[in-house]
Order: C-alpha cells, then sequence, then structure tokens
C-alpha cells in the first residue's frame, strides 16, 4: 500500500497537470491527509507482531553469532523468497486483483494528465477516452475500489479493519462519481450515452 501512497504522490506531482483556478475544498484536503498517513498504519497493526518477532530473532541472531567481529553481509535468496512460499491462493488472488486495480488507474490518470496537453484554454475541458472511460465516467475511482477490493480478498475477509477501509473508500469514491458524472452530463451536450458513473452496466 505504501507504494500505491507513493504512485498517488508521484501523479499529483508530476502526471496531472491542474488549472491555475482548480480548488479543493479543505474537509476533502484534509480527509484525503488523514486517510493516506493512518491507511498504511492500520493496515500495518495486522503484521505488526510479526514484524516485532522477526525483528528481533535476527537481533538475536547477529549477537549470538558473533557480537565481537563484524562480517560480510551475506544475502541469502532463499530467506528473501520463502515468505512469498508461505502465502495462500487468497493472497495471491488480492496481490493480482490488487496490481490489476493498479495497473487501470495510473493508465486512466495518464489520461487525465494528457487532457491538459491538447486543450487550447488553460480552463477548456475535453471528455476523456480510452481504457475504462469508454464505460464509465470516472474510472480512476473505479480502479481505486478494485485496488481496495484485492486487498479485503488479500486479507481473506477477516480483517474489520480492512473492510471498514473499503466501507469509506467505496462509498466516498461513489459519491464522487455521482458528482463528476452529473457535471459531465452537464457540460457536455455530447457526452457518451453508454457510460455510466463508476460501477460498469449499474451506476
Amino acid at each position: 500500500m505504501e507504494v500505491q501512497v507513493l504512485r498517488r504522490l508521484f501523479e499529483t506531482l508530476y502526471v496531472f497537470k491542474y488549472s491555475p483556478s482548480a480548488r479543493m475544498h479543505i474537509f476533502g484536503y484534509l480527509t484525503g491527509l488523514f486517510f493516506y498517513t493512518a491507511m498504511p498504519l492500520t493496515l500495518c497493526c495486522t503484521c505488526a507482531p510479526n514484524v516485532f518477532k522477526f525483528g528481533t530473532s535476527e537481533v538475536t541472531e547477529f549477537i549470538v553469532k558473533d557480537r565481537s567481529s563484524t562480517q560480510a553481509i551475506e544475502f541469502d535468496w532463499w530467506d528473501f523468497v520463502n515468505p512469498f512460499s508461505k502465502l495462500g491462493w487468497c493472497q495471491w488472488i488480492g496481490a493480482a486483483i490488487f496490481l490489476w486495480g493498479w495497473i487501470h488507474q495510473h493508465r486512466c490518470h495518464a489520461i487525465l494528465g494528457s487532457l491538459r496537453e491538447h486543450v487550447g484554454k488553460v480552463d477548456e475541458y475535453v471528455i476523456p477516452h480510452g481504457d475504462w472511460f469508454e464505460i464509465v465516467s470516472t474510472p480512476h475511482y473505479l480502479a481505486e475500489i478494485v485496488i481496495y477490493a484485492g486487498v479485503v480478498f488479500g486479507s481473506g475477509g477477516a480483517d474489520l479493519t480492512i473492510w471498514l477501509l473499503f466501507g469509506f473508500v467505496v462509498s466516498n469514491l461513489i459519491f464522487a462519481a455521482a458528482e463528476t458524472h452529473r457535471w459531465y452530463l452537464q457540460k457536455f451536450d455530447n457526452y457518451p450515452s453508454n457510460r455510466v458513473a463508476i460501477i460498469p452496466f449499474v451506476c
């Protein structure tokens, strides 16, 4: 998830080309700041005991082996790969769902970021096309939901915290998608009629 947060920061700084008149409500800004700070930490809570146990065992092993002399640092590939071999099918499918959403979100953000390159005026808007934009108005929001669905699936669906995060993301993005879709319909007379707000073929 930290990679997701860093990618979103990169896209905000370098991919999107915001209009000089673009504004964000302070509540939305603070909510996003809180969410992207707290969310990775809440996900870490479930694995913190394992990380602590692993860290203490590594320190203990280092101390017991030889504390008087420093040896060359060895890197054993099996120690790196071994934890992945212990993942269950839920984690692998969850990771695949996460990656699928991650790739599509990046593509959609690249499409949105490229729109300002083709516009004459600074405040002129165009209808985005390509990737999931052909079926929904806010595919980047849909991809975010897919990303969090991958996290839920990867957790096995047993962690209440992850379900609460997922519920927050879905409700927040459905609301934002409905507003964005409404704006598109008001702004463009020729807006594609087959597009829905966020959930393909539903709403």
